[in-house]
């Protein structure tokens, strides 16, 4: 427990500040440029005119507000971006010290299991997904399709049976990705982290080093949420201000156009 605690300690040691301040202040700044143009697109159209005085303090309060409260949903999702980042650099900084403390648990696992193929299978060279191809024919060599072999010797037979063989294999791997995916789902990984191993090498994935990019997966897949839910409060504002401007046109709350005076000489 207290090794536990320790590495923990060590983990957020040294935490880029940097990234967390600089992804702060750049989201703010640029917050607050895009409630100024948002502001300013408003104003040119001619959409904040209002007839009575109390319409004119509540959209005049706009000038401070949208600006301000643009430039907070920014500061937030400048904080966020910033500690994504600041995480992920310390994720590839503690990487060695990791691999350290877990030692050669790889090595015991391959030691511990009882199945021949799943043994060759951790000491492969290829992907993951190499292996689950490998897996997936060989299952498919002990179990062949019924009926195949009333096809024939023949050049369209065999060729018939390499297709029949093709398609099956290809439709035994995707049933054996979705299943990974919804198991993983249950647990709560998203689907990207399962592709990731696929992608991986098998001595990749017994390393720390493809632990921690799994990891990162994971978080990759969870930030587009995060982000929506930051910006969320924000696109309800927006609609706020289109319903009232859209309400201004519907009950002619704007002020009565001035016609222009007719230029000299025309009345005659």
């Amino acid at each position: 427990m207290q090794d536990a605690q320790y590495w923990w300690g060590e983990f957020w040691t040294g935490l880029s500040v940097f990234d967390l301040v600089a992804g702060t202040v750049l989201g703010s700044v640029v917050g607050l440029a895009l409630g100024i143009a948002w502001w300013r697109v408003m104003h040119r159209r001619g959409w904040l005119a209002r007839r009575r005085r109390w319409h004119h303090l509540l959209v005049g309060s706009q000038v401070v507000l949208l600006p301000l409260a643009v430039a907070f949903f920014g500061l937030q999702v400048g904080f966020t971006a910033g500690a994504h980042r600041a995480l992920f650099k310390q994720l590839d900084h503690f990487q060695p010290h990791l691999q350290t403390l877990v030692g050669g648990w790889g090595e015991g696992l391959g030691n511990a299991l009882e199945d021949e193929r799943m043994r060759q299978a951790l000491r492969s060279e290829g992907t993951v997904g190499d292996v689950a191809d490998a897996v997936v024919a060989a299952y498919l060599s002990e179990h062949p399709l019924p009926g195949v072999e009333r096809l024939g010797d023949g050049p369209v037979g065999r060729a018939a049976g390499w297709v029949i063989g093709k398609v099956r294999a290809g439709v035994m791997r995707g049933v054996v990705e979705d299943t990974l995916v919804e198991q993983a789902g249950r647990v709560g990984l998203e689907s990207g982290v399962v592709r990731e191993a696929l992608g991986m090498h098998v001595a990749e994935l017994l390393h720390t080093r493809g632990a921690l990019r799994l990891v990162k997966a994971q978080i990759n897949g969870m930030m587009p949420g995060v982000y929506v839910g930051l910006l969320l409060p924000l696109a309800l504002i927006a609609l706020l201000v289109a319903l009232e401007i859209v309400a201004a046109h519907r009950f002619r709350w704007l002020p009565a156009r001035v016609p222009a005076p007719a230029p000299a000489g025309t009345g005659r």
